[in-house]
């Protein structure tokens, strides 16, 4: 057997970064960005108001801080998108709408709240101000030459909307991976199909293609291949050419001669890994490169597969995807009740989960831990590391990886 850490690090060291593109921004989300994202405007483009109110100068700024309150009249009023450049006269204001653009000379702006219509079209103005009141200046936000999004940068929503706010309609990102999933096996039925004996329905694909969408690449399901090898064959070979990836399950313990098996090793030139790892669930685990698509054999039990898919293939598409960050991030929690194991020379990976109670992460196991008990890995929301080791009391702190289904 390898280490978890010995698996990682070969199959990080065989995948690539995919080439960067020009993608429309509002496909960007999740990508990474490929260089640093500079503006060519200022955000704001001039001075605006961020209330509704009035404008006002320094003179009746100064007499307002004097008296408490000033009288003026009302010149008109700006709304948002007038792009008239005024000047306040001497004992006026301007009433202004949110976002428009403030006159020249405005010190401040008085809101509408602290105003009182008076008649003869003037009006009063009360409250304590200071010089730049309820004023968003030029380039306060956003200044032309900044950076506003580095390189290697996973773009969120809030990324997406800055993006916008300077005008960027593509954006330099490493483009979305294309994974194919499939699966192999004539026991092997989808769901809405009479099984005969000895058959049961696909679960892992459709978990597989469930976290990989969740993952934030664009994947495929390419459906059940029968144990014929020139099908299977046919589908890898084609798969290959298509995908930046391809995962499937089963087939890949040491006992294990299938066609899949064969066929890899076959378009792989003999270059595939067939490893058993230090960790339960997931012991068993293939990977290799088909022209240019990374293969990831997973194990076939259903847990397995899932846990197989977290510590190994998502940090490998994190990699092709750009991303620094690549190896699951793990977090302390104060276990709620003890796990006992037995000394085994591997590392557990148990179904757990966590609570956020008194500003504290507290993670409960959870009693089933067979690696075919799928329903219970559906109750969990965390997997809790036990080292090689006799387990943990209540009370312990403990390493868990935390809704690990979106953290690519």
């Amino acid at each position: 057997m390898i280490s978890l850490y010995e698996a990682q690090e070969f199959v990080l060291s065989k995948v690539e970064r995919k080439r960067a593109i020009a993608t429309p921004l509002d496909k960007a989300l999740g990508l990474v960005t490929s260089g640093d994202v500079v503006s060519m405007v200022n955000i704001p483009p001039f001075d605006n108001t961020a209330v509704d109110g009035f404008a006002i100068d320094t003179e009746s700024l100064e007499e307002l801080a004097r008296r408490g309150s000033v009288t003026l009249s009302v010149e008109g009023t700006i709304a948002a998108g007038d792009g008239k450049l005024r000047e306040i006269p001497r004992g006026s204001t301007y009433r202004i709408m949110t976002g428009a653009r403030t006159p020249e000379g405005t010190a401040a702006v008085v809101m509408v709240e602290d105003s009182i219509d008076l008649d003869g079209g003037a009006v009063e103005l009360r409250g304590a101000l200071s010089h730049g009141s309820n004023i968003r200046r030029k380039g306060s936000d956003v200044s032309t030459g900044d950076v506003v999004v580095p390189e290697g940068t996973v773009l969120n929503a809030s990324h997406i909307g800055t993006l916008a706010s300077i005008g960027l309609v593509r954006v330099p990102v490493y483009r979305r991976l294309r994974v194919g999933v499939l699966s192999t096996g004539d026991e092997l039925k989808d769901g809405g199909e009479s099984l005969e004996e000895g058959q049961i329905y696909d679960s892992n694909r459709h978990s597989l293609v469930a976290a990989l969408s969740q993952s934030g690449v664009e994947v495929v399901d390419l459906g059940i291949i029968r144990d014929d090898a020139d099908l299977i064959r046919d589908a890898l070979s084609k798969a290959a050419k298509e995908f930046d990836a391809i995962a499937t399950s089963g087939g890949v313990s040491v006992g294990d001669f299938d066609f899949t098996k064969a066929i890899v090793q076959e378009l792989s030139q003999g270059n595939a890994r067939w490893m058993q790892i230090a960790i339960r669930p997931a012991k068993p685990f293939a990977f290799g490169v088909l022209d240019g698509a990374a293969f990831f054999g997973l194990p076939g039990n259903p847990v397995s597969a899932l846990v197989s898919f977290e510590l190994l293939m998502k940090p490998a598409l994190a990699k092709m995807a750009g991303k620094d960050r690549q190896l699951p991030k793990f977090v302390k929690a104060r276990s709620v009740s003890g796990y006992k194991r037995s000394l085994d020379g591997k590392i557990h990976f148990i179904r757990g989960v966590v609570s956020f109670e008194d500003d504290e992460i507290t993670a409960l196991p959870l009693p089933k831990q067979s690696s075919h008990n799928l329903n219970e890995m559906s109750q969990s929301n965390c997997l809790i590391e036990v080292p090689d080791s006799e387990g943990f009391e209540a009370g312990d702190l403990v390493r868990v990886l935390v809704n690990s289904s979106v953290w690519i």
